[in-house]
């Protein structure tokens, strides 16, 4: 028997008008910094180039709070704007956090705070202020996010045709399609204890390996795979090229939500990140740099023209 096919969108995550909301802002607001729809703008402050970045952890403080892995929120609610600013060339000078909850509850707030230090510390990176609210008729638990003051350090370049792609392994979803996730265990087509370590597993630090890397001339293009994922990895690169990637194997947490969702490969590949958090193009010693930080990464493919490609257990993905 078939199951309900679902999506991202049926979920009620609609990624399309996602992007009109964020046109919206766009369109109304006319002083605007350079970069903006890539993953961190640029602007100059006396002799500085620096960056402003925010994001949250989304819904997964769901199961991290049920669970009892509320310091994950704090790690997370720091790493994917650093991993983002990175890609762009920046390193994560400083940091504010902007915590919203249901009730008063220092202990949260403290395992929180200790996530926040754990992945500052992970990057040298500064808290500068933070903002707490009870706002108990709008939020139901808590939402966290963070954001990040980068300065320039590397210069990515433009990806050409012929380079070589290395894929760098995720730790899990980390902080993206867990709505959908969540939909699939309340609606018991998931069983997540046998993947509980991967649903709330930290998001992986990429940063400082992707900035040694980008420094030293290896790596000259960087994607965080998160909302979008390899569809957005797509929209990014320069207009007329695309990425030819080979299958990998895609962790077991991928492949049970794959089958509980009667997901069609495509929404997969443009919802979760399937086992890779990060996209380098570069020269393929720029893998060491990743498994010296205890990352695995591999090369996966090569940069083409035309459409991205993906081969993946469910037959050849394409995003254009």
């Amino acid at each position: 028997m078939v199951g309900i096919r679902w999506s991202y969108s049926k979920a009620g995550v609609d990624i399309d008008k996602q992007r009109l909301m964020q046109k919206s802002f766009l369109t109304s607001i006319k002083s605007k910094a350079e970069g903006i729809g890539s993953y961190a703008s640029t602007f100059k402050l006396g002799n500085e180039e620096i960056t402003m970045h925010v994001d949250g952890v989304g819904t997964k403080v769901i199961l991290l709070h049920k669970y009892e892995r509320d310091w994950v929120a704090g790690w997370d609610c720091l790493m994917v704007n650093a991993n983002d600013v990175a890609c762009e060339g920046f390193k994560a000078e400083l940091y504010v956090d902007y915590l919203a909850s249901e009730a008063g509850d220092p202990k949260l707030a403290r395992e929180i705070a200790n996530g926040l230090a754990k992945a500052g510390e992970a990057l040298k990176a500064t808290l500068a202020g933070g903002e707490t609210a009870i706002m108990p008729d709008v939020i139901k638990g808590y939402d966290i996010s963070c954001t990040v003051l980068g300065l320039r350090v590397a210069v990515p370049k433009e990806p050409k045709e012929g380079d070589k792609v290395i894929a760098v392994a995720s730790t899990g979803p980390h902080a993206n399609g867990y709505t959908l996730i969540r939909k699939l265990i309340d609606s018991r087509a998931l069983e997540p204890e046998p993947y509980l370590e991967q649903l709330l597993a930290p998001v992986a630090n990429y940063h400082n390996a992707l900035l040694k890397a980008m420094i030293d001339g290896k790596a000259k293009w960087g994607a965080h795979v998160t909302g979008g994922a390899f569809e957005k990895v797509h929209m990014r690169l320069p207009k007329g090229l695309g990425l030819k990637l080979e299958a990998w194997e895609v962790p077991e947490v991928f492949k049970a939500i794959v089958k509980a969702g009667n997901l069609e490969p495509k929404e997969a590949y443009r919802t979760f990140n399937m086992g890779v958090g990060l996209i380098v193009i570069g020269d393929e010693g720029a893998a060491k740099y990743f498994e010296e930080e205890g990352l695995r990464a591999w090369v996966a493919g090569e940069v083409v023209r035309g459409n991205t490609t993906i081969d993946t257990p469910w037959g050849r993905v394409e995003f254009g």
